[in-house]
């Protein structure tokens, strides 16, 4: 079987913990060259500050172990600096946006994808969801087109219960997604997301076709692929079968270890789309 995917893993600039999904933290180079001496293709990075990078030394990197910048995790902007785009700040509202366009402008240089995740923030009242909504939407939709002035691919992510009270399913993304200008977002799905929060992963993934910018493989209980209840034999069929040819990246839990999660998480990708 021909590859379409490409295999990733996220790392991080920061010290995140072992409660963070992200296997190799402390240094983007130095994930990345543990990366590319595991086998990936591709990083994801997650950083808190994106003006404390160098894109030189990045290209560098990745010149230098061959391994791509293939997305931009946002969600220590909220996790860490306390940002969000529905904030009842104003102010606060406004930084979390400059910091968006950062990111953005960071992700230029290497084609990468920009997604949103936390940086939603969190409502804490179902009667005040319509309101955060139209606030989300008013800080999306000029980061949009931003992002699209840019030639940077967007996606915003369904996320579950325990992390955030807005937009949760797939479906209720989707249909935000169809809000006025808007439309030029995509999708980063999960499938340790999806497991929780949505009633059947095949139709979820299958209404997304042509839309998903990004992916994110964790399990049921948030470890690598096959350590829970996710069916992955059906992630990996239908993804193929709508001809997705983005990443696939472990955003999964470090146990038993970061390496050996990778290691295992890279071994069931390519037992599912080949070497």
């Amino acid at each position: 079987m021909t590859r379409r995917v490409s295999y990733g893993v996220a790392i991080s600039e920061e010290i995140l913990g072992e409660g963070a999904p992200v296997l190799f933290q402390g240094g983007i180079a130095a994930g990345m060259a543990k990366a590319a001496e595991m086998g990936f293709k591709c990083v994801e990075i997650h950083i808190r500050n994106p003006l404390s990078l160098d894109p030189v030394a990045l290209r560098r990197a990745s010149a230098d172990t061959g391994v791509r910048i293939a997305a931009i995790g946002t969600g220590l902007e909220f996790g860490m600096n306390g940002l969000s785009l529905t904030s009842d700040d104003p102010s606060i509202r406004s930084r979390a946006g400059e910091r968006m366009r950062e990111h953005i402008d960071l992700a230029a240089h290497f084609g990468a994808v920009v997604f949103f995740g936390l940086i939603r923030g969190k409502c804490g009242k179902k009667a005040r969801l319509p309101e955060y909504l139209d606030r989300l939407a008013e800080g999306f939709a000029p980061l949009a087109a931003y992002a699209e002035d840019k030639g940077v691919p967007t996606g915003l992510e369904p996320v579950a219960y325990y992390f955030s009270d807005i937009l949760n399913t797939t479906d209720e993304t989707l249909e935000f997604l169809k809000r006025p200008g808007l439309e030029r977002i995509g999708l980063l799905l999960d499938t340790h997301h999806i497991y929780l929060e949505d009633k059947d992963m095949e139709a979820s993934l299958r209404k997304c076709a042509g839309r998903i910018t990004h992916f994110h493989l964790s399990d049921s209980n948030r470890r690598y692929p096959t350590a829970g209840n996710v069916d992955f034999d059906l992630v990996a069929r239908v993804l193929t079968d709508i001809g997705y040819a983005g990443a696939v990246s472990l955003e999964v839990l470090a146990t038993p270890s970061g390496e050996e999660a990778a290691r295992r998480g890279l071994a069931w990708m390519r037992s599912a789309w080949g070497q």
